[in-house]
């Protein structure tokens, strides 16, 4: 854990030097909001969820900063659920085996099993929310389980709407307004401690029902 933190911390080191390097290039193309670019960033937001060139968040923050919250956001829903699906029809369909190893190394991996078997639909939802279980493994673990796609591609599109909102959001007012930054993380760190004690509620209860 602590290796691929340092790797993480030293990959966004390297891209906040690149990013001041060019920071009159980044600039100039934040500020030209020319909309046929659209499909590209769409495109690249697919991409980057699959394969995380840059981070995720970067991206995501920076659509946010180009485009605006609504936009941005946009981009970023559509990139994080269609990098998603991708995840969980390879896991189905071609990689079966492969993926079953690597699923197989999570620790937490039965709970996940245990939550899905009471209601798959809110398992990936809250999973979406909250990271009670890492995006990777929610993607991969769904595809090798017998969930319907269109029970995980529901509740993949409703949970991730909260997080993609919060990073076009804190992209739009990351140069703009510290109070307003501000004010969205803190709604932000409200909500997913709403949804955490929501959680939690409802697992005990579950397994109250199973002891009983």
């Amino acid at each position: 854990m602590m290796k691929k933190g340092l790797i993480g911390l030293t990959l966004y080191g390297v891209i906040l030097i690149i990013a001041y390097i060019n920071k009159e290039a980044i600039i100039g193309w934040l500020q030209n909001s020319d909309l046929s670019q659209l499909p590209i960033m769409y495109f690249l937001a697919i991409l980057f969820g699959v394969i995380p060139i840059i981070p995720f968040s970067v991206f995501a923050g920076l659509m946010g900063a180009k485009y605006g919250v609504w936009i941005g956001a946009s981009i970023n829903w559509i990139g994080t659920i269609g990098a998603a699906a991708i995840f969980f029809l390879l896991a189905r369909s071609f990689f079966v085996k492969q993926f079953q190893t690597y699923v197989t190394k999570y620790k937490g991996i039965k709970k996940f099993d245990s939550i899905i078997s009471e209601n798959a639909f809110l398992a990936v939802l809250f999973c979406r929310v909250i990271p009670i279980v890492p995006p990777p493994v929610v993607n991969i673990y769904s595809g090798i389980s017998s969930m319907p796609f269109k029970v995980y591609f529901a509740a993949t599109a409703l949970g991730k709407i909260p997080g993609m909102f919060v990073y076009a959001y804190l992209g739009n007012h990351l140069f703009d307004s510290t109070k307003a930054l501000i004010i969205g993380i803190s709604v932000y760190i409200g909500f997913m401690l709403l949804i955490i004690i929501v959680y939690r509620w409802w697992y005990k209860s579950k397994s109250k029902i199973v002891l009983e």
